[in-house]
């Protein structure tokens, strides 16, 4: 369980990083993030805008988490998507990962967090 929410994180936020630069270039608010590390070495999204003024700085665990989990529990949906990749191949596990970042309660989070991000 701990090796595929890892995954997912690994791949939630790149996921996050490509879906915040497309909706806020439609939008007229061209935002880009970057992935880099704070002064404790943890790991951060940034975004920039188009003139390359930082705008927003997120700490990749908060952003996991508000994505992730929903009143301080793994949300039901998600939880269940991980659960269902531990039985079978990798390729079911792979399969259970693009389901849970596809998944309505992970789609919704992106759009609260990207419709803040772009006030």
């Amino acid at each position: 369980m701990i090796l595929l929410g890892r995954s997912l994180a690994v791949n939630l936020l790149p996921a996050f990083q490509d879906t915040l630069e497309l909706i806020s270039r439609r939008a007229g608010q061209p935002q880009r993030g970057l992935l880099t590390l704070d002064d404790r070495g943890k790991l951060m999204l940034q975004t920039v805008d188009g003139d390359g003024v930082l705008r927003h700085r997120l700490g990749a665990d908060n952003l996991i988490a508000g994505l992730l989990y929903r009143h301080g529990r793994l949300d039901p949906v998600v939880r269940a998507h991980l659960q269902g990749g531990l039985s079978g191949d990798e390729h079911h596990a792979t399969r259970a990962l693009v389901a849970c970042l596809k998944s309505r309660p992970v789609l919704q989070a992106m759009q609260r967090q990207i419709s803040a991000l772009l006030k």
